[in-house]
């Protein structure tokens, strides 16, 4: 059948654009027209988050989704939709490196307390919950559409790694109009630590190296260190690519099989270990068992105040990465402020926001989403360090870093829009882009 073209014009038509088609009206959405053709945004201020820089003025062309060009003398064709976007300021789209859903199993219902006194042994209710130290993917109990995305999309979270409580495997899901869409089901290790036994255990057992023999002889046999050489020299062994188990032996809670093998690339440096630490306390617990295993990489989230008690410790450490709330903390027991973002920074260490941690912050600043990043960078922390700890520094830790993170040719043109400087105390966001097409207007 033959396709008379369309019309196209660099106004963005009101009304719905319609093609003929063998004499069939076919009526195409203005996103759909998006979608299938070039989009030009024109005259903005573009924090490319890359090596161009900061550029004045500059026009972005996305083609099919994709970003084709970035720069101050791009060409825009004829039949491009042309945004004009004078007076704004561009961004890659945020990535949340930490967006917490619940699955119904990350800690027991009714916790109780076991307590002996005189010979007596007590069961009293409402002790500290049990993290949950089983198993479990994120992926095979969410339901997308049972989660509100609606304060990240206003936030300008284009990409969540969403992740749960306990022990347990994430999954990265990437924003659409109406909720949000999984992207990779086969995410990273998630381990919530607490100053019990049984959830450092989780960590300690899958840190564990891989027994390399059988029975109980404390010397491996000739065989057995032969085997051992040959997969030291060999980072493509097939158990490893295959997910098969490579040992046997290890604390049950930290599980087997392809659990093994995801074990095995956080402790070879390949893939990080989101550690969930709950107090300075488990926070030291957690570097004791990590300083036994230098090449592992090693996400901590933490709050600000426990990393400030033990930010000499942990900044002897060369693979961790923190991930922290947007805000400003005060120093422990006193009303003096500290800007720990800027405390880590100044080590040269690195960081990602995200925007999530500490839910009623999150819901309750939807028009000013940067407020707390503002009053960080107010107060010393450099701009530049803290776009990128919003963008590119989550997206490489998720290993996501060749399609978002960053304004780039070949990259998605998930994007930000924002009214003016996105650090000012007052800069609202007026539109966010999915694949180059509008999914929130402000």
């Amino acid at each position: 059948m033959k396709q008379e073209s369309i019309a196209r014009t660099r106004v963005f038509p009101r009304l719905l654009q319609q093609t003929v088609i063998a004499g069939v009206i076919v009526f195409l959405s203005p996103y759909q027209l998006l979608a299938q053709g070039y989009v030009a945004i024109r005259d903005a201020r573009i924090e490319t988050v890359a090596g161009a820089g900061t550029i004045d003025r500059g026009t972005i062309l996305i083609r099919d989704g994709k970003i084709e060009q970035v720069g101050t003398d791009v060409e825009i064709p004829l039949s491009a939709h042309v945004m004009d976007a004078s007076g704004k300021t561009i961004t890659p789209g945020f990535v949340d490196p930490y967006f917490v859903v619940s699955i119904g199993r990350n800690v027991s219902a009714t916790p109780t307390r076991t307590i002996t006194f005189r010979g007596r042994t007590f069961v009293i209710s409402g002790g500290t919950p049990a993290i949950a130290t089983t198993f479990a993917r994120v992926a095979d109990a969410l339901k997308p559409t049972e989660v509100n995305w609606d304060a990240g999309r206003r936030s300008g979270i284009t990409t969540y790694h969403v992740v749960t409580g306990g022990f347990a495997q994430s999954l990265t899901a990437q924003l659409t109009a109406q909720a949000a869409e999984i992207e990779d089901p086969d995410g990273q290790l998630l381990v919530t630590l607490t100053n019990s036994t049984k959830s450092l255990d989780v960590l300690r057992g899958g840190l564990k190296a891989p027994a390399k023999q059988s029975g109980n002889s404390s010397r491996p046999s000739a065989a057995s260190r032969r085997a051992a050489s040959q997969e030291r020299s060999d980072e493509a062994s097939p158990a490893r690519a295959t997910g098969a188990p490579a040992w046997s032996g290890r604390s049950s809670s930290a599980g087997s099989g392809p659990v093994n093998a995801l074990w095995d690339a956080v402790r070879e440096g390949k893939s990080p270990v989101f550690v969930n630490v709950n107090n300075a306390a488990a926070i030291l617990h957690a570097h004791g068992i990590l300083k036994e295993h230098p090449k592992a990489n090693v996400a901590l989230v933490a709050s600000g105040q426990d990393v400030y008690r033990t930010i000499e410790q942990l900044a002897r450490a060369k693979s961790y990465t923190l991930v922290l709330p947007p805000r400003i903390d005060l120093v422990p027991n006193s009303r003096n402020r500290m800007n720990v973002p800027k405390l880590w920074s100044d080590k040269k260490k690195r960081f990602a926001f995200s925007l999530s941690l500490g839910q009623s912050d999150f819901s309750a600043q939807p028009d000013t989403p940067l407020f707390g990043v503002a009053m960080l960078v107010r107060g010393g922390l450099d701009k530049d360090i803290a776009l990128r700890a919003l963008t590119l520094v989550p997206a490489e830790m998720l290993g996501i870093e060749k399609e978002v993170g960053s304004i780039e040719a070949g990259k998605k043109a998930n994007l930000v829009m924002f009214s003016g400087d996105p650090f000012a105390a007052t800069t609202g966001i007026d539109q966010v882009l999915i694949d180059g097409r509008p999914v929130y207007e402000n």
